[in-house]
């Protein structure tokens, strides 16, 4: 649909600028031709008013007929001069002008009698006619061109016109493949719960209630996971279209939330968070911001071995910015996956069954849209540490 109204567009564009080049040439045609009349009508009129018959004009022919002489150059074309034209000239009448065609040859005539001596010029057209044949042949050229160069321009200009479009569907395409992935894991969750919670039906209500009570807190939690993933994804997806939605908070303070919501995972693993400076307000939508610092450490308890260290740092780099850093020593990644990461389940480039989640790929989007950046650094077996640069209030 969108290659078809490209296409249109490009189209309109060269059949807009083909009928304004026509226009242009129709115009400069007649500007030409009527130029080229008034030419020759005044090098026939001063012919006739001060010519001699006997002067060797290139392409004009002065004819002076008194009686039965006859007054000419020593070469004149044939069936001249014009007998009808003479025959028609009334003493004291303005100078007729006629056209005739002998052979392939166009001739203007222009005859009138003064007393008793008819005086008659005739034009040879064939230069006026050859420069309008080029002219033709210029515009029908230059028409050539422009329509091809007006298609090119026409699909350029469509492509980019029809591109916002294109991205937002995309958007659109991906908003519902993330809804789709991040819903799956708390609904399934949910499903199971329902199921073991039928079962448990069947038993002692005195035997199960402690196992009763625990599966209904589970699915509360998992509700409430839920519920935080659609408003999560909700918000992050209308942030470019609604800025009301954002608010000045402190990242220090939401990254200590994140990091003590994540201690139950951690396991034997060390995490520690490192805070320089006091000025650490961003300006955003604090449900993103918080799923983007969840997925980075999520990311890095899930590749860093039992016993193994976690850091996150939170430092101003430089007049403005602030920047998260989170450092595991974990597996790591190839170098040459630095940017294939943060794709939606892109597979490693480098040999074995890497492939990636959706995860990262939303951290950078979340990032983006706060108008900071994210990059990563790491190496197989030697860690890695992602940093989030994010634009600061002050």
């Amino acid at each position: 649909m969108l290659s078809r109204a490209a296409r249109g567009l490009a189209c309109r564009i060269a059949v807009g600028f083909l009928l304004a080049l026509a226009l242009l040439g129709f115009c400069a045609y007649r500007v030409v031709l009527d130029e080229q009349r008034t030419q020759a009508r005044h090098m026939m009129s001063t012919a006739l008013e001060a010519g001699s018959p006997d002067a060797v004009t290139p392409c004009l022919w002065l004819f002076e007929i008194d009686g039965a002489t006859v007054r000419h150059p020593a070469q004149i074309p044939a069936g001249f001069p014009l007998r009808s034209a003479l025959a028609a000239a009334r003493p004291g009448a303005p100078p007729t002008q006629t056209q005739v065609t002998v052979g392939p040859t166009v001739y203007d005539v222009l005859t009138v009698r003064q007393g008793g001596v008819t005086r008659q010029a005739v034009l040879d057209t064939w230069y006026q006619q050859a420069d309008l044949d080029h002219l033709v042949r210029a515009l029908l050229l230059v028409g050539l061109l422009g329509v091809v160069l007006a298609t090119v321009v026409g699909v350029v200009l469509g492509r980019r016109s029809i591109a916002p479009l294109g991205d937002a569907l995309d958007r659109q395409r991906r908003f519902v493949a993330d809804a789709s992935h991040e819903l799956r894991t708390p609904l399934t969750r949910l499903h199971t719960r329902a199921q073991m919670l039928l079962r448990s039906q069947h038993g002692e209500p005195s035997a199960h209630a402690e196992q009763l009570t625990a599966e209904l807190t589970a699915i509360v939690q998992s509700a409430g996971e839920l519920n935080d993933v659609v408003e999560d994804l909700l918000m992050s997806a209308g942030l470019r279209t609604d800025p009301n939605r954002c608010e000045e908070f402190d990242l220090a303070t939401l990254a200590a939330e994140v990091i003590e919501a994540e201690r139950l995972r951690l396991g034997s693993r060390e995490m520690v968070l490192n805070t320089v400076g006091e000025q650490l307000t961003i300006k955003g939508a604090r449900s993103p911001i918080r799923r983007m610092i969840s997925t980075l450490i999520d990311n890095a308890i899930s590749h860093t071995e039992p016993h193994g260290r976690i850091e996150i740092a939170l430092r101003q780099a430089g007049r403005g910015i602030i920047e998260l850093e989170v450092t595991d020593d974990g597996t790591g990644f190839d170098p040459a996956d630095r940017e294939r990461i943060f794709e939606r389940f892109a597979q490693s480039g480098s040999p074995g069954p890497h492939h990636f989640g959706l995860g990262l790929a939303l951290a950078r989007e979340i990032a983006t849209d706060h108008g900071g950046t994210i990059r990563a650094v790491g190496r197989l077996g030697a860690g890695a540490t992602f940093t989030v640069r994010l634009p600061g209030t002050v």
